[in-house]
Protein backbone atom coordinates (compact mmCIF):
# COMPACT_ATOMS: atom_id res chain seq x y z
CA UNK A 1 0.00 0.00 0.00
CA UNK A 2 1.16 3.81 -0.81
CA UNK A 3 1.31 5.84 2.28
CA UNK A 4 2.95 8.50 0.62
CA UNK A 5 1.72 12.07 0.12
CA UNK A 6 1.25 13.70 -3.17
CA UNK A 7 1.14 17.71 -3.89
CA UNK A 8 -1.52 18.25 -6.31
CA UNK A 9 -1.42 22.60 -7.49
CA UNK A 10 -4.53 23.54 -8.88
CA UNK A 11 -4.83 26.49 -10.81
CA UNK A 12 -8.67 27.65 -11.02
CA UNK A 13 -10.27 28.94 -14.13
CA UNK A 14 -12.01 31.86 -15.55
CA UNK A 15 -15.90 31.97 -14.39
CA UNK A 16 -17.40 33.02 -17.92
CA UNK A 17 -20.71 32.76 -16.88
CA UNK A 18 -20.83 35.87 -15.24
CA UNK A 19 -19.56 38.08 -18.09
CA UNK A 20 -16.08 38.68 -16.86
CA UNK A 21 -13.87 40.95 -19.54
CA UNK A 22 -10.90 39.92 -17.16
CA UNK A 23 -8.40 38.06 -19.01
CA UNK A 24 -7.11 35.87 -15.67
CA UNK A 25 -4.94 32.90 -14.86
CA UNK A 26 -5.72 32.23 -11.12
CA UNK A 27 -3.62 31.46 -8.21
CA UNK A 28 -2.35 28.06 -7.28
CA UNK A 29 -3.99 26.01 -4.34
CA UNK A 30 -1.75 23.16 -3.33
CA UNK A 31 -3.85 20.01 -1.81
CA UNK A 32 -1.73 17.29 -0.64
CA UNK A 33 -4.17 13.89 -1.04
CA UNK A 34 -2.73 10.78 0.85
CA UNK A 35 -3.73 7.17 0.19
CA UNK A 36 -2.91 6.47 3.81
CA UNK A 37 -3.37 9.35 6.65
CA UNK A 38 -0.42 10.02 8.14
CA UNK A 39 -2.15 11.30 11.58
CA UNK A 40 -3.36 8.89 14.21
CA UNK A 41 -7.24 9.78 14.14
CA UNK A 42 -9.07 13.20 13.47
CA UNK A 43 -9.72 15.10 16.44
CA UNK A 44 -13.08 16.55 17.76
CA UNK A 45 -13.93 19.99 17.84
CA UNK A 46 -13.80 20.47 21.51
CA UNK A 47 -9.99 19.53 20.77
CA UNK A 48 -9.82 23.61 19.19
CA UNK A 49 -8.79 26.12 21.49
CA UNK A 50 -11.14 29.16 20.49
CA UNK A 51 -8.98 32.71 20.53
CA UNK A 52 -10.88 35.12 18.31
CA UNK A 53 -14.84 35.59 18.32
CA UNK A 54 -16.78 36.80 15.19
CA UNK A 55 -19.32 39.31 16.42
CA UNK A 56 -20.72 40.45 12.80
CA UNK A 57 -20.23 39.43 9.72
CA UNK A 58 -20.97 42.23 6.77
CA UNK A 59 -21.96 42.76 3.40
CA UNK A 60 -19.90 44.84 1.36
CA UNK A 61 -20.12 44.48 -2.31
CA UNK A 62 -22.06 41.97 -3.96
CA UNK A 63 -22.96 40.47 -7.62
CA UNK A 64 -25.86 42.76 -9.21
CA UNK A 65 -25.62 45.71 -6.79
CA UNK A 66 -26.01 48.90 -8.78
CA UNK A 67 -23.03 51.11 -9.91
CA UNK A 68 -23.04 54.42 -9.73
CA UNK A 69 -22.59 55.70 -13.09
CA UNK A 70 -24.73 52.74 -14.43
CA UNK A 71 -24.61 49.22 -14.71
CA UNK A 72 -24.28 46.76 -11.84
CA UNK A 73 -21.72 45.24 -10.31
CA UNK A 74 -20.02 41.34 -11.27
CA UNK A 75 -17.01 41.01 -8.61
CA UNK A 76 -16.44 37.49 -9.14
CA UNK A 77 -15.70 37.93 -5.39
CA UNK A 78 -13.75 34.08 -5.23
CA UNK A 79 -11.51 34.99 -7.77
CA UNK A 80 -10.51 38.40 -7.08
CA UNK A 81 -9.53 38.78 -3.52
CA UNK A 82 -10.73 42.57 -1.71
CA UNK A 83 -7.99 44.63 0.32
CA UNK A 84 -9.02 45.93 3.80
CA UNK A 85 -7.43 48.58 5.43
CA UNK A 86 -7.42 49.71 9.45
CA UNK A 87 -10.65 51.28 9.01
CA UNK A 88 -12.36 49.08 7.33
CA UNK A 89 -12.69 50.06 3.58
CA UNK A 90 -12.75 47.51 0.64
CA UNK A 91 -10.78 47.80 -2.33
CA UNK A 92 -11.01 45.19 -5.42
CA UNK A 93 -11.48 44.99 -8.74
CA UNK A 94 -14.79 43.90 -10.72
CA UNK A 95 -16.63 43.92 -14.06
CA UNK A 96 -20.01 46.10 -14.53
CA UNK A 97 -22.69 44.32 -16.59
CA UNK A 98 -24.99 46.88 -18.56
CA UNK A 99 -22.53 49.60 -19.13
CA UNK A 100 -20.06 50.42 -21.92
CA UNK A 101 -17.73 51.20 -18.93
CA UNK A 102 -17.63 47.56 -17.89
CA UNK A 103 -14.76 47.21 -15.45
CA UNK A 104 -12.46 48.94 -12.75
CA UNK A 105 -11.04 48.89 -9.62
CA UNK A 106 -13.95 49.82 -6.61
CA UNK A 107 -13.99 51.21 -3.04
CA UNK A 108 -16.55 50.44 -0.53
CA UNK A 109 -15.88 53.01 2.70
CA UNK A 110 -17.82 55.31 4.84
CA UNK A 111 -18.99 56.77 1.76
CA UNK A 112 -20.57 53.48 0.34
CA UNK A 113 -19.67 51.75 -3.65
CA UNK A 114 -17.74 53.70 -5.61
CA UNK A 115 -15.20 53.46 -8.48
CA UNK A 116 -11.75 54.81 -8.60
CA UNK A 117 -11.19 53.99 -12.51
CA UNK A 118 -13.31 52.53 -14.88
CA UNK A 119 -11.75 51.30 -18.08
CA UNK A 120 -13.86 49.25 -20.97
CA UNK A 121 -13.40 46.79 -23.48
CA UNK A 122 -12.00 43.32 -23.09
CA UNK A 123 -10.07 42.32 -19.75
CA UNK A 124 -6.39 43.14 -19.21
CA UNK A 125 -4.13 41.49 -21.52
CA UNK A 126 -6.65 40.65 -24.25
CA UNK A 127 -5.43 42.90 -27.05
CA UNK A 128 -9.06 44.00 -27.25
CA UNK A 129 -9.72 47.06 -25.35
CA UNK A 130 -11.98 50.09 -26.27
CA UNK A 131 -11.38 53.53 -25.70
CA UNK A 132 -14.17 54.75 -23.31
CA UNK A 133 -12.19 54.32 -19.89
CA UNK A 134 -11.50 56.86 -17.69
CA UNK A 135 -8.15 59.27 -18.44
CA UNK A 136 -4.84 57.76 -17.66
CA UNK A 137 -1.66 60.15 -16.13
CA UNK A 138 0.22 61.14 -18.61
CA UNK A 139 -2.32 60.39 -21.37
CA UNK A 140 -4.71 57.98 -23.38
CA UNK A 141 -7.44 56.35 -20.64
CA UNK A 142 -7.33 52.97 -18.72
CA UNK A 143 -8.25 49.84 -20.49
CA UNK A 144 -8.48 46.24 -19.56
CA UNK A 145 -8.01 45.52 -15.76
CA UNK A 146 -6.92 42.13 -14.36
CA UNK A 147 -8.37 39.98 -12.08
CA UNK A 148 -6.90 36.91 -10.12
CA UNK A 149 -4.75 37.12 -6.91
CA UNK A 150 -1.72 38.84 -7.55
CA UNK A 151 -3.62 41.72 -9.04
CA UNK A 152 -4.98 42.73 -5.98
CA UNK A 153 -5.23 46.38 -5.74
CA UNK A 154 -4.19 47.36 -1.63
CA UNK A 155 -5.71 49.84 -0.05
CA UNK A 156 -4.12 51.75 3.05
CA UNK A 157 -5.32 53.81 5.72
CA UNK A 158 -5.59 56.94 3.99
CA UNK A 159 -7.69 55.01 1.22
CA UNK A 160 -4.86 55.26 -1.17
CA UNK A 161 -5.02 52.21 -3.94
CA UNK A 162 -2.33 50.96 -5.90
CA UNK A 163 -4.01 49.15 -9.03
CA UNK A 164 -2.41 47.78 -11.98
CA UNK A 165 -4.06 48.43 -15.10
CA UNK A 166 -3.39 48.58 -19.13
CA UNK A 167 -3.72 52.12 -20.99
CA UNK A 168 -4.73 52.30 -25.17
CA UNK A 169 -3.55 55.63 -26.72
CA UNK A 170 -0.62 56.44 -24.21
CA UNK A 171 2.78 57.21 -23.27
CA UNK A 172 2.92 53.56 -21.85
CA UNK A 173 0.71 50.31 -22.50
CA UNK A 174 0.59 49.28 -18.71
CA UNK A 175 1.35 50.06 -15.48
CA UNK A 176 1.39 50.43 -11.68
CA UNK A 177 -1.15 53.33 -10.66
CA UNK A 178 -1.38 55.39 -7.51
CA UNK A 179 -4.84 56.66 -6.50
CA UNK A 180 -4.69 59.60 -4.08
CA UNK A 181 -7.87 59.67 -2.28
CA UNK A 182 -7.12 62.91 -0.57
CA UNK A 183 -6.88 64.76 -4.43
CA UNK A 184 -9.08 62.35 -5.98
CA UNK A 185 -6.27 61.77 -8.06
CA UNK A 186 -4.24 59.09 -9.60
CA UNK A 187 -0.52 58.89 -10.19
CA UNK A 188 1.77 56.38 -12.32
CA UNK A 189 4.00 54.70 -10.01
CA UNK A 190 6.11 52.90 -13.09
CA UNK A 191 4.92 51.91 -16.41
CA UNK A 192 5.96 49.80 -19.73
CA UNK A 193 9.43 51.57 -21.14
CA UNK A 194 10.24 53.91 -17.99
CA UNK A 195 13.68 54.37 -17.34
CA UNK A 196 15.07 51.40 -15.16
CA UNK A 197 17.43 52.53 -11.90
CA UNK A 198 19.49 49.13 -13.16
CA UNK A 199 19.75 51.05 -16.39
CA UNK A 200 17.84 50.39 -19.79
CA UNK A 201 14.29 50.44 -19.51
CA UNK A 202 11.50 48.43 -17.74
CA UNK A 203 10.18 45.79 -20.24
CA UNK A 204 7.59 44.04 -18.04
CA UNK A 205 5.74 45.40 -15.16
CA UNK A 206 4.66 43.63 -12.03
CA UNK A 207 2.09 44.08 -9.58
CA UNK A 208 3.16 45.28 -5.92
CA UNK A 209 2.51 46.39 -2.44
CA UNK A 210 1.70 49.24 -0.82
CA UNK A 211 2.25 50.71 3.29
CA UNK A 212 0.82 54.10 5.10
CA UNK A 213 3.73 56.24 3.55
CA UNK A 214 2.73 55.66 -0.10
CA UNK A 215 6.02 53.32 -0.50
CA UNK A 216 5.36 50.88 -3.13
CA UNK A 217 7.49 48.14 -3.45
CA UNK A 218 7.42 45.91 -7.18
CA UNK A 219 8.48 43.24 -9.32
CA UNK A 220 9.64 44.54 -12.98
CA UNK A 221 12.06 42.97 -15.56
CA UNK A 222 14.79 44.09 -18.32
CA UNK A 223 14.14 42.84 -21.97
CA UNK A 224 15.02 39.38 -22.79
CA UNK A 225 13.78 37.67 -19.61
CA UNK A 226 10.84 37.45 -17.63
CA UNK A 227 12.39 37.37 -14.21
CA UNK A 228 12.19 40.19 -12.24
CA UNK A 229 13.85 42.55 -9.74
CA UNK A 230 12.49 44.60 -7.17
CA UNK A 231 12.51 48.34 -7.15
CA UNK A 232 10.98 51.00 -4.47
CA UNK A 233 9.08 53.92 -5.48
CA UNK A 234 8.86 56.85 -3.13
CA UNK A 235 7.90 60.61 -3.70
CA UNK A 236 8.00 59.53 -7.37
CA UNK A 237 11.34 58.55 -7.51
CA UNK A 238 11.90 54.66 -8.69
CA UNK A 239 15.50 53.21 -6.71
CA UNK A 240 16.67 48.64 -6.33
CA UNK A 241 15.54 47.02 -3.77
CA UNK A 242 17.47 44.06 -5.02
CA UNK A 243 18.32 42.63 -8.35
CA UNK A 244 20.22 39.21 -9.44
CA UNK A 245 23.61 39.74 -8.99
CA UNK A 246 23.36 41.51 -6.08
CA UNK A 247 25.32 40.20 -3.10
CA UNK A 248 23.25 38.12 -0.53
CA UNK A 249 23.35 38.10 3.35
CA UNK A 250 26.15 36.09 4.51
CA UNK A 251 27.68 34.99 0.91
CA UNK A 252 27.07 34.59 -2.65
CA UNK A 253 24.98 36.84 -4.56
CA UNK A 254 21.67 36.67 -5.62
CA UNK A 255 20.43 34.72 -8.79
CA UNK A 256 16.54 34.66 -8.53
CA UNK A 257 13.91 37.03 -7.19
CA UNK A 258 10.75 37.40 -8.84
CA UNK A 259 10.52 33.78 -10.54
CA UNK A 260 6.69 33.46 -11.52
CA UNK A 261 5.26 34.76 -14.60
CA UNK A 262 1.81 35.30 -16.38
CA UNK A 263 1.17 34.64 -20.25
CA UNK A 264 -1.68 36.65 -21.95
CA UNK A 265 -3.35 36.29 -24.84
CA UNK A 266 -1.83 39.49 -26.70
CA UNK A 267 1.50 37.98 -26.34
CA UNK A 268 2.89 39.94 -23.37
CA UNK A 269 3.99 38.08 -20.24
CA UNK A 270 3.68 40.16 -16.43
CA UNK A 271 5.90 39.63 -13.61
CA UNK A 272 3.37 37.91 -11.09
CA UNK A 273 5.38 37.15 -7.80
CA UNK A 274 6.48 36.60 -5.24
CA UNK A 275 5.60 40.28 -4.87
CA UNK A 276 8.01 41.90 -2.17
CA UNK A 277 5.79 43.52 0.84
CA UNK A 278 6.80 46.40 2.94
CA UNK A 279 5.24 47.92 6.36
CA UNK A 280 5.01 51.25 7.75
CA UNK A 281 8.35 51.11 9.45
CA UNK A 282 9.89 51.11 5.80
CA UNK A 283 11.11 47.40 6.50
CA UNK A 284 10.83 44.96 2.93
CA UNK A 285 10.67 41.51 3.13
CA UNK A 286 11.19 39.16 0.15
CA UNK A 287 12.38 35.58 -1.40
CA UNK A 288 15.42 35.20 -2.43
CA UNK A 289 17.24 32.65 -4.64
CA UNK A 290 21.16 32.29 -3.88
CA UNK A 291 24.24 30.77 -5.39
CA UNK A 292 27.65 30.46 -4.40
CA UNK A 293 26.73 30.85 -0.35
CA UNK A 294 25.83 28.68 2.80
CA UNK A 295 22.72 30.00 2.17
CA UNK A 296 20.26 28.69 -1.28
CA UNK A 297 17.11 29.61 -0.44
CA UNK A 298 15.27 31.91 2.01
CA UNK A 299 12.64 34.69 3.09
CA UNK A 300 15.15 38.22 3.85
CA UNK A 301 13.74 40.85 5.78
CA UNK A 302 15.29 44.58 5.13
CA UNK A 303 15.52 46.70 7.91
CA UNK A 304 17.00 50.14 8.16
CA UNK A 305 19.23 48.92 4.45
CA UNK A 306 20.41 45.88 6.74
CA UNK A 307 19.66 42.86 5.16
CA UNK A 308 18.73 39.64 7.40
CA UNK A 309 17.90 36.15 6.35
CA UNK A 310 14.70 35.66 8.60
CA UNK A 311 13.91 31.95 7.49
CA UNK A 312 16.32 29.80 4.99
CA UNK A 313 16.09 26.47 3.83
CA UNK A 314 17.58 23.88 6.38
CA UNK A 315 16.97 25.74 9.45
CA UNK A 316 14.58 23.82 11.51
CA UNK A 317 10.84 24.15 11.99
CA UNK A 318 8.78 25.00 14.68
CA UNK A 319 6.75 21.69 13.32
CA UNK A 320 9.95 19.76 13.64
CA UNK A 321 12.26 18.87 10.71
CA UNK A 322 13.82 21.80 8.54
CA UNK A 323 12.51 24.18 5.92
CA UNK A 324 13.49 23.11 2.37
CA UNK A 325 11.34 26.25 -0.15
CA UNK A 326 9.16 28.85 0.34
CA UNK A 327 6.42 31.20 -0.94
CA UNK A 328 6.26 35.31 -0.66
CA UNK A 329 6.55 36.24 3.33
CA UNK A 330 3.77 38.98 4.16
CA UNK A 331 4.51 41.07 6.45
CA UNK A 332 3.28 43.13 9.51
CA UNK A 333 4.24 46.63 11.39
CA UNK A 334 5.59 44.82 14.04
CA UNK A 335 7.80 43.46 11.21
CA UNK A 336 6.94 39.48 11.97
CA UNK A 337 7.11 37.17 8.87
CA UNK A 338 4.25 34.96 7.60
CA UNK A 339 4.93 32.24 5.04
CA UNK A 340 3.59 29.05 3.33
CA UNK A 341 6.90 27.01 3.31
CA UNK A 342 7.59 23.44 2.70
CA UNK A 343 9.55 21.62 4.93
CA UNK A 344 10.64 17.92 6.11
CA UNK A 345 9.89 16.26 9.33
CA UNK A 346 10.36 12.69 8.35
CA UNK A 347 8.40 12.80 5.45
CA UNK A 348 7.18 16.11 3.13
CA UNK A 349 4.92 18.40 4.68
CA UNK A 350 4.01 22.20 3.51
CA UNK A 351 2.42 24.92 6.16
CA UNK A 352 2.15 27.91 7.17
CA UNK A 353 4.62 29.80 9.50
CA UNK A 354 4.41 33.24 11.54
CA UNK A 355 6.51 35.25 13.56
CA UNK A 356 10.07 36.68 13.86
CA UNK A 357 13.84 35.57 14.36
CA UNK A 358 14.29 33.16 17.40
CA UNK A 359 10.07 32.95 17.78
CA UNK A 360 8.08 31.28 14.68
CA UNK A 361 5.54 29.14 15.41
CA UNK A 362 3.46 26.91 12.99
CA UNK A 363 -0.02 28.02 12.26
CA UNK A 364 -1.33 25.54 10.38
CA UNK A 365 -0.02 22.60 8.10
CA UNK A 366 -1.24 19.87 6.43
CA UNK A 367 -3.29 17.03 8.29
CA UNK A 368 -3.52 19.34 11.03
CA UNK A 369 -6.81 19.14 13.13
CA UNK A 370 -9.09 22.08 12.13
CA UNK A 371 -12.90 22.11 12.58
CA UNK A 372 -13.40 18.50 13.39
CA UNK A 373 -11.45 17.03 10.19
CA UNK A 374 -7.99 17.54 8.66
CA UNK A 375 -6.61 20.76 6.45
CA UNK A 376 -6.45 19.30 3.46
CA UNK A 377 -5.51 22.16 1.26
CA UNK A 378 -3.67 25.13 1.44
CA UNK A 379 -3.64 28.43 -0.45
CA UNK A 380 0.28 29.94 -1.35
CA UNK A 381 1.22 33.27 0.41
CA UNK A 382 0.87 36.20 -1.20
CA UNK A 383 1.27 39.62 -1.35
CA UNK A 384 -0.10 42.30 -1.50
CA UNK A 385 -2.53 39.99 0.58
CA UNK A 386 -2.32 41.48 4.59
CA UNK A 387 -3.11 38.11 6.50
CA UNK A 388 -1.11 39.09 9.55
CA UNK A 389 -2.23 41.89 11.44
CA UNK A 390 0.14 43.71 13.68
CA UNK A 391 -0.93 41.39 16.67
CA UNK A 392 0.10 38.73 14.82
CA UNK A 393 -3.19 36.88 14.14
CA UNK A 394 -2.98 34.94 10.65
CA UNK A 395 -6.13 34.63 8.64
CA UNK A 396 -5.98 31.56 6.58
CA UNK A 397 -7.86 29.48 4.15
CA UNK A 398 -8.26 25.97 4.52
CA UNK A 399 -10.12 22.60 3.15
CA UNK A 400 -11.07 20.11 4.77
CA UNK A 401 -11.23 17.99 1.69
CA UNK A 402 -8.28 16.68 -0.63
CA UNK A 403 -11.20 17.19 -3.90
CA UNK A 404 -12.42 20.70 -2.33
CA UNK A 405 -15.84 21.81 -0.90
CA UNK A 406 -15.24 21.92 2.61
CA UNK A 407 -13.71 25.26 2.72
CA UNK A 408 -13.00 26.73 6.28
CA UNK A 409 -11.83 30.39 7.20
CA UNK A 410 -10.00 30.84 9.93
CA UNK A 411 -7.56 32.47 12.62
CA UNK A 412 -4.56 31.32 14.15
CA UNK A 413 -3.42 33.47 16.79
CA UNK A 414 -0.17 33.47 18.31
CA UNK A 415 -1.62 31.72 21.37
CA UNK A 416 -1.46 28.76 19.37
CA UNK A 417 -5.59 28.77 19.13
CA UNK A 418 -7.52 28.34 16.43
CA UNK A 419 -10.51 29.66 15.28
CA UNK A 420 -13.13 29.26 12.14
CA UNK A 421 -14.73 32.25 11.03
CA UNK A 422 -16.93 30.69 8.29
CA UNK A 423 -17.24 27.39 7.03
CA UNK A 424 -18.95 26.32 3.36
CA UNK A 425 -22.72 26.29 4.28
CA UNK A 426 -23.55 28.86 6.36
CA UNK A 427 -25.63 31.15 5.62
CA UNK A 428 -24.44 34.61 4.40
CA UNK A 429 -26.62 38.05 5.79
CA UNK A 430 -27.46 38.24 1.99
CA UNK A 431 -29.00 34.91 2.02
CA UNK A 432 -27.84 31.64 0.81
CA UNK A 433 -24.84 29.93 1.87
CA UNK A 434 -21.37 30.00 1.55
CA UNK A 435 -19.39 27.91 -1.53
CA UNK A 436 -16.21 28.41 -2.97
CA UNK A 437 -14.51 30.85 -0.89
CA UNK A 438 -11.70 33.14 -1.93
CA UNK A 439 -8.38 31.55 -0.76
CA UNK A 440 -6.69 34.63 -0.13
CA UNK A 441 -7.78 36.62 2.93
CA UNK A 442 -6.77 39.70 5.12
CA UNK A 443 -7.20 40.95 8.12
CA UNK A 444 -6.67 44.38 9.78
CA UNK A 445 -4.79 45.33 12.99
CA UNK A 446 -8.77 46.27 13.98
CA UNK A 447 -10.31 43.02 13.26
CA UNK A 448 -11.78 43.08 9.61
CA UNK A 449 -11.05 40.02 7.74
CA UNK A 450 -12.28 40.20 4.32
CA UNK A 451 -14.52 36.98 3.28
CA UNK A 452 -15.52 36.69 -0.25
CA UNK A 453 -17.63 33.76 -1.91
CA UNK A 454 -19.87 32.44 -3.84
CA UNK A 455 -23.91 32.70 -2.39
CA UNK A 456 -25.97 30.05 -4.00
CA UNK A 457 -29.31 30.13 -3.06
CA UNK A 458 -29.43 34.34 -2.27
CA UNK A 459 -31.76 36.17 -4.62
CA UNK A 460 -30.17 37.33 -7.91
CA UNK A 461 -26.42 37.36 -5.82
CA UNK A 462 -23.81 35.38 -7.71
CA UNK A 463 -21.14 36.04 -4.97
CA UNK A 464 -20.19 39.10 -2.82
CA UNK A 465 -17.46 40.62 -0.52
CA UNK A 466 -18.10 40.46 3.13
CA UNK A 467 -16.31 41.75 6.54
CA UNK A 468 -15.76 39.52 8.97
CA UNK A 469 -15.90 41.58 12.02
CA UNK A 470 -13.68 40.04 15.19
CA UNK A 471 -15.14 40.97 18.80
CA UNK A 472 -14.10 42.79 21.47
CA UNK A 473 -12.19 46.80 22.09
CA UNK A 474 -10.07 46.88 18.98
CA UNK A 475 -7.25 49.69 18.80
CA UNK A 476 -4.51 49.62 16.30
CA UNK A 477 -1.54 52.05 16.29
CA UNK A 478 0.86 53.27 13.22
CA UNK A 479 3.60 50.76 13.91
CA UNK A 480 6.07 53.66 13.20
CA UNK A 481 6.12 57.29 14.64
CA UNK A 482 9.01 59.73 14.21
CA UNK A 483 9.42 61.60 17.40
CA UNK A 484 8.28 65.30 16.48
CA UNK A 485 5.73 63.01 14.60
CA UNK A 486 2.27 62.06 15.31
CA UNK A 487 0.86 58.29 15.81
CA UNK A 488 -2.24 57.79 14.52
CA UNK A 489 -4.42 55.50 17.15
CA UNK A 490 -7.90 53.80 15.78
CA UNK A 491 -10.37 53.02 18.18
CA UNK A 492 -12.84 50.47 17.89
CA UNK A 493 -13.76 50.46 21.34
CA UNK A 494 -16.79 49.31 23.36
CA UNK A 495 -20.43 50.18 22.31
CA UNK A 496 -22.56 51.54 25.52
CA UNK A 497 -19.67 50.81 27.82
CA UNK A 498 -17.22 53.48 29.31
CA UNK A 499 -13.68 52.97 28.56
CA UNK A 500 -9.79 54.85 28.97
CA UNK A 501 -7.16 53.91 26.89
CA UNK A 502 -3.83 54.38 28.60
CA UNK A 503 -0.35 54.98 27.16
CA UNK A 504 3.11 54.18 28.65
CA UNK A 505 6.66 53.50 27.28
CA UNK A 506 7.18 49.90 29.84
CA UNK A 507 4.91 46.84 28.95
CA UNK A 508 3.62 45.61 32.20
CA UNK A 509 0.56 44.60 32.81
CA UNK A 510 -1.16 44.90 36.05
CA UNK A 511 -4.62 42.54 36.44
CA UNK A 512 -6.90 45.12 37.63
CA UNK A 513 -10.93 43.96 39.12
CA UNK A 514 -13.66 45.04 36.79
CA UNK A 515 -11.04 46.65 33.85
CA UNK A 516 -9.23 43.21 32.36
CA UNK A 517 -5.39 44.28 32.57
CA UNK A 518 -4.06 47.39 32.91
CA UNK A 519 -0.88 48.46 30.77
CA UNK A 520 1.55 50.78 32.53
CA UNK A 521 5.16 51.15 32.94
CA UNK A 522 7.34 52.92 35.41
CA UNK A 523 6.48 56.43 33.58
CA UNK A 524 2.76 56.66 32.51
CA UNK A 525 3.34 59.32 30.18
CA UNK A 526 -0.82 60.11 28.77
CA UNK A 527 -4.15 59.21 29.81
CA UNK A 528 -5.34 59.42 26.14
CA UNK A 529 -9.19 59.61 26.36
CA UNK A 530 -11.61 58.77 29.01
CA UNK A 531 -14.01 58.13 30.34
CA UNK A 532 -15.69 58.14 26.86
CA UNK A 533 -19.42 56.83 27.15
CA UNK A 534 -20.51 55.19 23.92
CA UNK A 535 -23.95 55.34 22.79
CA UNK A 536 -24.94 51.75 20.88
CA UNK A 537 -24.76 52.72 17.66
CA UNK A 538 -21.02 54.40 18.05
CA UNK A 539 -18.92 53.76 15.53
CA UNK A 540 -14.92 54.12 15.40
CA UNK A 541 -12.84 56.79 16.61
CA UNK A 542 -9.46 58.00 15.61
CA UNK A 543 -7.17 60.08 17.92
CA UNK A 544 -3.81 61.80 16.49
CA UNK A 545 -0.99 61.86 19.25
CA UNK A 546 1.68 64.12 18.79
CA UNK A 547 5.18 63.01 19.77
CA UNK A 548 7.23 65.32 20.97
CA UNK A 549 10.61 65.66 19.52
CA UNK A 550 12.75 64.45 22.28
CA UNK A 551 15.77 62.32 21.09
CA UNK A 552 15.60 60.23 24.40
CA UNK A 553 12.63 59.23 22.85
CA UNK A 554 14.05 57.80 19.80
CA UNK A 555 14.19 53.98 19.37
CA UNK A 556 11.29 53.37 22.44
CA UNK A 557 8.19 51.80 22.07
CA UNK A 558 4.72 53.82 22.95
CA UNK A 559 2.38 50.78 23.75
CA UNK A 560 -1.93 51.41 24.00
CA UNK A 561 -4.62 49.75 25.38
CA UNK A 562 -8.11 50.38 25.78
CA UNK A 563 -9.50 49.50 29.44
CA UNK A 564 -13.28 48.52 28.94
CA UNK A 565 -16.88 47.59 31.47
CA UNK A 566 -20.16 47.59 30.29
CA UNK A 567 -20.96 44.64 29.07
CA UNK A 568 -19.16 40.71 28.97
CA UNK A 569 -17.70 41.31 25.54
CA UNK A 570 -16.61 44.86 26.77
CA UNK A 571 -14.16 43.83 29.37
CA UNK A 572 -11.94 42.11 26.54
CA UNK A 573 -8.32 44.17 26.37
CA UNK A 574 -6.49 45.07 23.17
CA UNK A 575 -3.55 46.41 22.88
CA UNK A 576 -1.16 47.99 20.34
CA UNK A 577 2.21 49.32 19.83
CA UNK A 578 4.15 52.04 17.95
CA UNK A 579 8.10 52.53 18.04
CA UNK A 580 9.16 55.98 18.03
CA UNK A 581 12.23 56.61 15.43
Amino acid sequence: MLARTLPVLVLATAIAAQGSPFVRLHDTVVRRVAMTAPTTGVPTPASLVSGVTVCATLPVAWHSQTVPGGGTLSPIAPGNPACVNRPGAFAFVASVNGNPRNQGIFVVDALGLRAIAMGCGQGGGSGMHGTCGDPAPGGGTFAGFFGGTVFAPPINDAGDVLFFADVVNGPTTRGLFLYLAAAATIIKVAGVGDPSPLGGTFDKIGPGSMNNHRAVAFLASPPGTTNSNLFLWQGGIITTIAAAGNPAPGGGTIALLGTEAFGYQDGTWIPSGPVPAINDCGQIAFRAIVNGGITTRGVVVRTNGVDTWFLRAGDPTPAGGTYTDFQAAVLNGSGQIAVLADFTAGTPNTGWFAGSPGSFRKALAFFDPVDGGQCLGLAYSRNPMTPLDDEGNLVLWCDLSSASGQDRLVVSSPNGSLTVLARRGDVTPLGGIYTGMNAWPSLSSTGHATLSAYTPGAPGIFNAHFASVLCGPAIAASPCTPIGGTVRIDDYGPLGGVYVMAASTVATSIPLPFWGTLLIGPNPIVILAGPIFYPGSAGPSTTLLPIPPDPLLQGQSLHFQTLAFGSPTDLLTNRASTRLQ
